[in-house]
Formats: C-alpha cells, sequence, structure tokens
C-alpha cells in the first residue's frame, strides 16, 4: 500500500507531498490541470522508464519519493526482499537530472533499476485511460485469460517446447531436403580420407625418394667412377698404395742411418693405411650401388602419387595430413544422414509428444476458467449497469491434418497453445453474441475492462494493494457513472484504489478526494500544486464538477 509521495520539479509542479490510505481515493481537477503528473510520479517510483521532459524548466533534477507498507503482503515476498523491507516498510527515492543520470535509493541505500521494479511489482498496477483499448485487439484476448486463471507458467512452459520442437522439426525437414546433397559431400570426404590413409603420407618421403631415384639414374655413372677410383689406389703397380708403400721401404732404410726419420716412416705407414680404408670403401660402395630399373618404376609411381594428393590437398606433405585432421572434423559434424534423419525424428516425436500433453492440458484449464469468467464477468456488467449482458470467451482453432487431436479434431499447434481466443459481448438482451471489437461502444468496453479487473479480484488472481485507474471512465456518464462508481468502490474495499476521474457520480463515493490545481504565480510563472481537500473543500469541488459539463 502507498502511504505517501513527495513530488518535486516534475512538469509544472515545484513540490507536493501526499498521503495516502487505504480505501477509494479520487484526483480531480480541471482538464490539464496537472493530474496526470501524480500518476507519471507514482509510475517513477515504482521503476517506469524516466525521460528529461518530466524535468520542471529551470531545475536541475526531478525527484520522487514514495513510501510504501508492505505489512500486509505475503510472509514469502518480505523474506525475498528481506534486505530492503525494515518493519514491514520501505521508502524508494528516485532522481534523475537534465543530463540523463539518475539515482535510486531504496531505504537511503542505493539500488539497480533492475531491483526496483522486482521490489514494487507486486505493489500497484496502473491502469491508463488508454488502458481499455487493449481489448480492441483480439490478439491480447487470450492474454486476459491466461492472466486471470494464472496459467502463465503453463503458457510460458507450452511455449518453450513449441519453440524446441519447431527448431528440431524445421531442422529434419531441412535435412531432408538435402538430403541428396549431403549425402554425397559425405561420401566425398569419405574417399578423400580413404585415399589420404590408403597413401599412407608421412613428411620427408618425397625428398628421401628424390635423394634415391637421383642414385639409380646415375647407378652406371657411379659404379664406373669407383672403378677407376679403385684402380688409382690399389689394383695397378704404380697404384698410390704400392707407391707408398715403396717409398715407406726407403725411408725406413734412411732411418735405420738417421733415426730423426723414424717419426716420418709411421707418417706414410699411417697415409698407406688410410689409403687401402679409403680403397676398400669405394671398393665396397661400387659393389652396393643398385642397378634396378623396377625400383626406379616403383619410385617414380610414388613420387606420381605423392605429387597428385599435394595439388589436391594443399601443396605440400604437412598439407595433405592436415587436410586428413580437417576431414575427419567434417565427418564428425556429418554423421551418417540416415542415422541422423533417424535421430531428428525421434527427438522431434519426443518434444511434440510433450508439447501435446502439457497444450491438451492447458486447453483444459483455459477452458474451464474461460466459463469461471464467463460467470463473474456476466454478474460484474450487471452492477456496471449492463443488465442481462452476454460475456463468453470463444476458443478458436485451425484445423491441421497432422496436428494435435482435441474433441475427435486435429488442429494446428501454435507457439502459445492450441488454441486462439477472442471475447464474445453483448450489451442488450436477445441480442446475439459478437465480437467485442466490433460490438461494444467505448463507454462498454470501458465497464468490460473494469468488469475483467474485478472478476480478476473476485477470484483472488490480482496481487498488487493498490490500483491506479487514469481516466479509464471515459466516455460514461450519468447512470452508468453511478455504477462504475460503486463499482470502484467496492473494489476498494478489497484494496486501495486511487482514480483520477472527472466524473462526480465516482468523486463523491470516495473515501479520500485530492485535487489538482493549476495557476499562474507572481512571476508569471505556471505552477500546478496538488493537495489533499477537506469536507468543505470537497463539497465546493463537486459542486464545480457538476456545474461543468462531462468530457466527451
Amino acid at each position: 500500500m502507498l502511504t505517501r509521495i513527495k513530488i518535486q520539479n516534475i512538469a509544472l509542479l515545484d513540490e507536493a507531498e501526499l498521503t495516502f490510505d487505504k480505501g477509494l481515493s479520487v484526483l480531480t481537477g480541471e482538464t490539464g490541470a496537472g493530474k496526470s503528473v501524480i500518476v507519471t510520479a507514482l509510475s517513477l517510483a515504482l521503476g517506469a522508464r524516466a525521460e528529461r521532459e518530466y524535468i520542471r524548466h529551470g531545475a536541475a533534477s526531478v525527484t520522487v519519493e514514495a513510501c510504501f507498507d508492505a505489512s500486509g503482503f505475503p510472509p514469502a515476498y518480505r523474506a525475498a526482499f528481506a534486505e530492503w523491507i525494515v518493519d514491514g516498510s520501505f521508502t524508494v527515492s528516485r532522481s534523475i537530472s537534465v543530463n540523463g543520470s539518475g539515482k535510486v535509493k531504496i531505504n537511503g541505500r542505493s539500488a539497480s533499476l533492475t531491483q526496483l521494479k522486482s521490489l514494487t511489482a507486486p505493489m500497484a498496477e496502473i491502469l491508463g485511460q488508454h488502458a481499455g483499448q487493449m481489448l480492441m485487439n483480439e490478439d491480447n484476448h487470450l492474454g486476459f485469460l491466461d492472466s486471470f486463471a494464472s496459467l502463465e507458467p503453463s503458457r510460458h512452459a507450452v511455449e518453450a517446447l513449441y519453440a524446441r520442437w519447431r527448431k528440431v522439426a524445421d531442422e529434419l525437414a531441412k535435412i531432408i531436403r538435402k538430403k541428396e546433397q549431403l549425402h554425397a559431400e559425405r561420401e566425398l570426404l569419405l574417399f578423400q580420407k580413404q585415399e589420404i590413409e590408403r597413401a599412407e603420407i608421412r613428411v620427408g618421403e618425397e625428398e628421401e625418394l628424390a635423394a634415391e631415384l637421383k642414385i639409380l639414374n646415375s647407378s652406371r655413372n657411379l659404379m664406373s667412377s669407383a672403378a677407376l677410383i679403385n684402380g688409382y689406389l690399389g689394383d695397378e703397380e704404380t697404384s698410390a698404395i704400392n707407391l707408398l708403400a715403396a717409398a715407406r721401404k726407403e725411408i725406413e732404410k734412411m732411418a735405420a742411418i738417421d733415426n730423426t726419420l723414424c717419426n716420418r716412416s709411421e707418417d706414410l705407414a699411417e697415409l698407406e693405411f688410410r689409403v687401402e680404408e679409403l680403397r676398400s670403401f669405394i671398393e665396397q660402395y661400387g659393389n652396393s650401388i643398385p642397378d634396378d630399373p623396377n625400383r626406379i618404376e616403383e619410385i617414380n609411381l610414388r613420387l606420381d602419387e605423392i605429387y597428385k594428393l599435394k595439388k589436391k590437398y594443399g601443396g605440400s606433405e604437412e598439407a595433405i595430413l592436415s587436410t586428413l585432421t580437417l576431414i575427419d572434423q567434417k565427418l564428425q559434424d556429418r554423421p551418417d544422414i540416415q542415422t541422423f534423419i533417424d535421430d531428428l525424428a525421434s527427438e522431434s516425436q519426443k518434444l511434440f509428444k510433450e508439447y501435446t500433453e502439457k497444450a491438451l492440458l492447458l486447453s483444459k484449464k483455459r477452458r474451464a476458467a474461460g466459463r469461471k469468467l464467463k460467470k463473474l464477468v456476466t454478474s460484474e456488467l450487471a452492477e456496471l449497469a449492463i443488465d442481462n449482458g452476454g460475456f463468453e470467451f470463444e476458443f478458436i482453432y485451425e484445423d491441421d491434418p497432422e496436428g494435435v487431436i482435441i474433441n475427435s479434431r486435429a488442429v494446428k499447434p501454435l507457439p502459445h497453445g492450441l488454441e486462439t481466443g477472442r471475447i464474445l459481448f453483448s450489451a442488450n438482451p436477445g441480442e446475439p453474441l459478437k465480437s467485442l471489437v466490433k460490438t461494444a461502444s467505448g463507454g462498454e468496453m470501458s465497464r468490460v475492462f473494469l468488469a475483467l479487473k474485478s472478476a480478476e479480484m473476485l477470484s483472488g488472481r490480482r496481487q498488487h494493494s493498490l490500483m491506479v485507474f487514469d481516466e479509464v471512465d471515459a466516455g460514461i456518464g450519468g447512470r452508468t457513472a453511478t455504477e462504475v462508481g460503486k463499482k470502484l468502490k467496492k473494489l476498494a474495499g478489497k484494496g486501495q484504489l486511487l482514480v483520477v476521474t472527472h466524473l462526480h457520480q465516482i468523486a463523491r463515493l470516495a473515501d479520500h478526494h485530492y485535487l489538482a490545481d493549476k495557476a499562474v504565480t507572481g512571476k508569471n510563472r505556471t505552477t500546478i500544486s496538488v493537495r489533499q481537500l477537506t469536507a468543505k473543500d470537497i463539497k465546493i469541488e463537486l459542486e464545480r464538477m457538476v456545474a461543468l459539463p462531462e468530457p466527451a
């Protein structure tokens, strides 16, 4: 419940502080007197979007402070917001500066706008003068019913399942349409994988084969050169080894005379040994040189295979192996198409079954809620001067041979359930029920809206302790206005109502009366003031309202 609000520098209002209590409070004043300022200020305190245009000209910021009594709220609510609620109440302070920055405080502590909205969401509901026009769009009617019956959680569950099912079903249809293409893509990947794996490519093999082929192609020349070297070193009498042996014998004779030559004799012996070792190697090398035309052909074929794979898969042995890794990854992302289709079909059937179960249950609850709403609203309309009027919630289904079976009829599954819906209405006895949108006048629409809100409260669905009606009584007068006033008075007995109105029939039923007035000050500046009226002032204001023609 709202207990106090203090406003500074909003629109044409310098400052106002008002206290509130339970029951029916009305706010009146001439057209343009600034009644909407209070509603705007309250909406800011509840976390509504702020605009810099709200700030009074010449002021640095707008400030709203509102106090709420939460002692009558359920323990669960008070426990959830225990950090903000102190002794059963809390105070909200919100300021918006001309540079666009804003501050939110709850009980003097800084808070975010999200925290403010969460805290105040159950506190108040503001219904503007165009709120009833929501009923002019039949797309909103099912939402009214779901709200009335507290079916939003069930609806959200159905919507979530529908979204999941449609995603899988659409993917399945897409895969089926592209089945041949995807199958061909997978077959190509499998072929490429087998081609590369069968080749057993390893890094460096091409270089090794090229070196081996070079030797094979020059084997005759290598063997001829080896034979010549072998002859030069050891096969002839004048070979290097024989000459070194002769020289060693001569120097040994010399060393026998001059022992300083002994080391030189050893040097020659070492040279002779090394040359013999070299000759032996050349002889072995010459004998080992292959002369194998078949091996040449094998190498050429292998090099040709490597060349073709390089050309197809990136230009190097490393690139070929990287391509193989990439192919393996793609194959993991592209499982066997038929298996994939079967898995998707199974998942789609499972989700559709879950959707069907929840959607059928939601439909059952909606039909029960529709019957209850009809009974309550019809009774409420009678109290709003629509005697013997007709009201019914019509459910509309769209046929679909492959849809969900409900009452022996196959209907199309929709995101929010199996049905759409609309309100049927008749203001006069004997007249057939027709679409509310096409039948009701502006005044009748306002009363139907009020009847719906009353039914919501009577059924115990409404959580808000404060309801604000901002000129939702537009377009009515006379006896109808009196009946609407009585209805608002009755609703106020179950909570706190603040009604902005031009109708004296409603104002005279108020428990508390506030007046918005606009005047030009001595500084030639227009200023709005808002104050609570005394009994004497209320009489004067009601006389003014009776004397003035009701707004069209």
